[in-house]
């Protein structure tokens, strides 16, 4: 019986893979899980830093509560404006002593005109 009275085509008698072969293949996958791998890892670290800037502008706001200045009070919104500004402003206002505060708030004011 030849391959024509059986009804196949030569197409469908393709070889199986060598050894060397099958062995690439698990290395690609391995190489491609290791990579997703990384991507998460990259994706968790941005995940976190964003979680320690929301802890950052809460300790802000936190710290702007206990001035007593008025939402509506030119200190208190040039300070929001600050805070919005960057990560550095931020940090610089959660270092300064509560009695220093309304001095830097008004200085950074005058420095973007609001004072």
């Amino acid at each position: 019986m030849d391959r024509q009275t059986l009804g196949a085509s030569e197409e469908s008698f393709v070889p199986l893979k060598k050894r060397g072969e099958k062995r690439k293949d698990k290395e690609t996958i391995n190489s491609k899980i290791i990579e997703v791998g990384d991507n998460i890892n990259e994706v968790a670290k941005m995940l976190i830093v964003k979680h320690k800037l929301s802890n950052d502008m809460d300790a802000c706001m936190d710290k702007l509560e206990t001035l007593g200045w008025e939402e509506l009070d030119a200190k208190y919104q040039t300070a929001l404006l600050l805070f919005g500004e960057s990560v550095d402003i931020r940090k610089v206002w959660l270092r300064l002593k509560p009695h220093s505060c309304e001095l830097w708030v008004k200085n950074a004011g005058a420095k973007y005109g609001l004072f």
